[in-house]
């Protein structure tokens, strides 16, 4: 009898063991830890680039078009 319940101690111990690893690697699972930091990345300078954008044109209207007409002259002066 003492075989019997020492016998269901050690496979309890070793569910709870198993179970215990089997939680541990899904909480301190990483992967797609660097892709998802990228695509955050990312999208926050796709933002930071639109408002400097905007801010830009609401301070200096015309640079936008200045800058384009300057570069299609410069280039045009090549041709």
């Amino acid at each position: 009898m003492k075989n019997f319940f020492k016998n269901i101690k050690n496979k309890a111990i070793s569910f709870f063991t198993k179970a215990q690893a089997a939680v541990e690697t899904v909480v301190e699972d990483v992967k797609g830890d660097l892709a998802t930091n990228t695509i955050g990345a990312i999208i926050v300078a796709v933002v930071v680039i639109g408002l400097l954008i905007t801010a830009i044109n609401a301070f200096f209207p015309t640079f936008f078009t200045d800058m384009f007409g300057s570069m299609k002259t410069k280039l045009n002066a090549n041709w």
